[in-house]
């Protein structure tokens, strides 16, 4: 279970996808949660920052967005080590100041492919997990923390929706900067239900 966005996820979610599965008399080997993961995963977005592939930014979202489509580069992109890692800290901290930044991966601003404009990797939230409780103020964007968790939990096909199908470049991309093992992308078309809702959000 990806449990990446404490904004947006709830443990009933998880309860009611778990209840259908017994349903239809499918019983998992293993359950895992992303959040098992949370310090692993901040460990390799230090990792990031000291290698000089990630930065801080406190651009606000608008202009960032803004930015992004003109490839215009953020004034914090070459900042130092030392500063993105004080900043990095301030952010885990959840202080009033680290809540105005995050944390982006240094890519490519001309990439046609817009997704690879240094996309946001880490941000802030204060907003208690369904699982984790209080115990982190920030956490990794579902982009970073996918191919880690994929590539550790022993996964050799990631099933992707072609909706993805933008973003598939960057998770190839964090499993080579980060010298991860391989995982290859099946993609398929999504699948809809007339009259029927399948988002775990709106249900």
């Amino acid at each position: 279970f990806d449990d990446t966005n404490p904004s947006k996820e709830k443990e009933e979610f998880t309860n009611a996808i778990l209840a259908d599965l017994k349903r239809l008399n499918v019983s998992p080997d293993k359950l895992t949660y992303t959040s098992d993961s949370f310090d692993m995963i901040r460990k390799y977005a230090i990792g990031m920052i000291k290698e000089g592939i990630a930065y801080m930014d406190d651009t606000p979202g608008d202009k960032m967005s803004e930015e992004r489509g003109e490839g215009i580069a953020s004034k914090h992109r070459d900042a130092s080590v030392e500063t993105n890692m004080k900043l990095f800290n301030e952010m885990c901290t959840g202080s009033e100041e680290g809540q105005k930044w995050c944390m982006r991966a240094k890519i490519d601003m001309q990439c046609k492919n817009k997704c690879m404009r240094d996309p946001v990797f880490y941000r802030a939230n204060l907003i208690p997990h369904a699982r984790t409780g209080t115990k982190y103020k920030a956490y990794p964007i579902y982009d970073l923390a996918c191919p880690i968790v994929d590539s550790h939990e022993g996964v050799t096909h990631a099933m992707r929706t072609t909706e993805y199908k933008d973003r598939d470049e960057m998770y190839d991309w964090v499993l080579k900067k980060l010298k991860l093992r391989h995982v290859h992308i099946q993609e398929f078309s999504r699948i809809n239900f007339m009259y029927t809702l399948m988002s775990k959000r709106k249900l």
